[in-house]
C-alpha cells in the first residue's frame, strides 16, 4: 500500500513494527513511500525539526515553515487517533523510548537510506565515546562517511548537527571551554545509518576523530 503525507516538516523517519523502512520529507521533496501494511502493523513516524528556512521565497511561506506532519494516509484513507509525544535529543533514554513504543517483529529486510546506505534496523541509535585529556584546547570534531545524519553532544551539552551524507561540512567546532581535564563524554545520536566499513583513511581509519584542521569543503550530495 502507498503511505503518504500531506505535509512533512521537515524530515520523517518511518518505522513499521519497530523496523526502519524509509525516509521522506521536505528536503527529499518526497512525501509518499510504499510499504506493506495491514491491520496488524504498528506505524511509527519520527519527525525531525531541522530549523526554520533562512533563504529563498520559502522564508515568507507559512506552509513551508510548518513543523510536524499532516495528513498521513494509507491507500488514500487518512489515519486518525495517533499517539503523539516529543523526543528530547538531550535525553539519554531517547532510543529506549522509541524501542518501547512499538511491538517488535521479525526484520523486514534491507531498507536503504536516500544515499544507499543500509538503515539502522531498529531506528535511531545512540553511540557514546570517552575522551581522556591532559589539557584542553579548541578543536574540531570530524565525522567521516561512517555516519549519515544526526546530533552530537559533549559532556551533556548539545554541540550541533552533522550530516556527512549531504556534505560539504564534515566538522563541528568544539570549544575548549566545553572540555575538561580527564574524562569527557561524547554522545552521538545517529538517525539513519552507521557503516564503519565506509571509513576512509582521512581520519586514520577512525569514524570520529578530533583535529585542528576542519573539513568543511567535502563532496555535496543533493539526494541526501
Amino acid at each position: 500500500a502507498v503511505v503518504s503525507t500531506q505535509s512533512t516538516g521537515d524530515r520523517a523517519f518511518i518505522l513499521v513494527d519497530g523496523d526502519y523502512v524509509g525516509v521522506a520529507g521536505r528536503t527529499k521533496k518526497k512525501d509518499t513511500f510504499t510499504l506493506e501494511v495491514d491491520v496488524k502493523k504498528n506505524l511509527l513516524i519520527l519527525v525531525e525539526n531541522m530549523g526554520y528556512i533562512g533563504y529563498s521565497l520559502a522564508m515568507a511561506d507559512y506552509n513551508a515553515q510548518f513543523k510536524g506532519i499532516e495528513g498521513v494516509a494509507v491507500g488514500g484513507v487518512e489515519l486518525v487517533g495517533w499517539k503523539h509525544w516529543s523526543a528530547n535529543i538531550r535525553n539519554p533514554n531517547i532510543t529506549h523510548d522509541l524501542e518501547n513504543s512499538v511491538e517488535k517483529s521479525s526484520p523486514i529486510g534491507s531498507s536503504l537510506s536516500p544515499t544507499g546506505k543500509p538503515l539502522l534496523q531498529e531506528g535511531p541509535q545512540i553511540f557514546t565515546a570517552t575522551l581522556i585529556l591532559e589539557k584542553t584546547a579548541d578543536t574540531f570534531l570530524n565525522f567521516t562517511e561512517c555516519w549519515s545524519k544526526g546530533f552530537v553532544s559533549v559532556n551533556g551539552e548539545l554541540l550541533g548537527r552533522y550530516w556527512p551524507d549531504a556534505g560539504p561540512q564534515f566538522s563541528l567546532f568544539l570549544p575548549g571551554v566545553w572540555l575538561k581535564d580527564g574524562v569527557n563524554t561524547i554522545t552521538v545520536i545517529e538517525l539513519q545509518s552507521f557503516t564503519p566499513e565506509a571509513v576512509t583513511t582521512t581520519g586514520g581509519g577512525d569514524c570520529l576523530y578530533i583535529t585542528d584542521t576542519p573539513y568543511i569543503d567535502g563532496p555535496v550530495n543533493p539526494d541526501a
